[in-house]
């Protein structure tokens, strides 16, 4: 199930278009992180006005993550410091490989987007194919075309393994690998003893 996850919108009408957009595509799980809503995302939001009524808030963003089975960030710049993140870059039509399970996607602020720290809590980063001469698109436009490559996904009841999970696995691993004295951990941390003896 697709859950929309707006960080921090200023512009209260784009918050409205994007409520219109999810009723576009039938999508219903709207998700409010900090972002300004006034009467006028109620007038943008149109029919949608419902599902702008049922949004929910969230208050603290990384444990409502830790929930889902897949997070996606959505950048329009795919230089500069996102080459450092080691995550996969997809388009929104290989994202939909991916889709599987409870999956959040974060749309940022207008302006800057999503901080580099709300980044790093995504599993994978999405955007969309654009003119390199303006590549950066009204918001309310990336959740529409976003969701409708997604539109077409037919996803499967499966259970599938939280982010916490995963995360709790991560580190009960970690434990048994030092605690069995595992090579490359016992290399690592020769390593850093070494670096911290100079």
């Amino acid at each position: 199930m697709i859950h929309v996850v707006l960080v921090e919108l200023k512009i209260p009408e784009n918050v409205g278009f994007i409520a219109r957009v999810l009723k576009n595509f039938g999508y219903e799980n709207l998700w409010l992180y900090k972002c300004k809503v006034t009467e006028e995302s109620f007038k943008t939001a149109a029919n949608a006005r419902e599902l702008l009524e049922k949004a929910r808030k969230i208050e603290d963003l990384n444990s409502f993550l830790s929930k889902f089975n897949l997070v996606v960030g959505t950048t329009g710049i795919s230089g500069g410091e996102y080459r450092y993140f080691r995550k996969p870059m997809l388009t929104p039509n290989e994202l939909k490989e991916f889709i599987e399970g409870e999956v959040a996607i974060l749309f940022g602020r207008e302006d800057y987007g999503l901080l580099n720290e709300e980044l790093e809590m995504c599993h994978v980063l999405v955007k969309i194919p654009t003119s390199d001469i303006y590549p950066v698109m009204n918001v309310s436009h990336a959740v529409a075309v976003i969701l409708y490559e997604l539109s077409s996904k037919k996803t499967s009841e499966e259970k599938l393994a939280t982010a916490g999970d995963i995360e709790i696995m991560i580190s009960k691993v970690s434990e048994l690998m030092e605690l069995i004295d595992f090579p490359a951990v016992r290399r690592k941390r020769d390593s850093n003893t070494k670096k911290g003896s100079r």
